[in-house]
């Protein structure tokens, strides 16, 4: 079972955040929920990890994202 732990309309904090995850060893998923004729005006990105992983994940991004 995966959760979902991020949204955003950024690809740029989308991959930073996947690159974070990948060097600590979590395993995450992208959803591309962007219009691709409409990109960063209409959808978002969603990244979920593996429940088993989702609190250190969320501690991993709450410290990227405070920096």
């Amino acid at each position: 079972m995966t959760k979902k732990i991020l949204i955003t309309k950024s690809k740029v904090e989308l991959m930073g955040i996947k690159n974070l995850l990948d060097s600590e060893g979590i395993e995450n998923f992208e959803i591309n929920n962007v219009d691709p004729g409409f990109a960063g005006v209409f959808g978002d990105y969603e990244l979920k990890v593996n429940e088993k992983d989702f609190e250190k994940a969320r501690e991993i991004i709450k410290q990227f994202q405070s920096e």
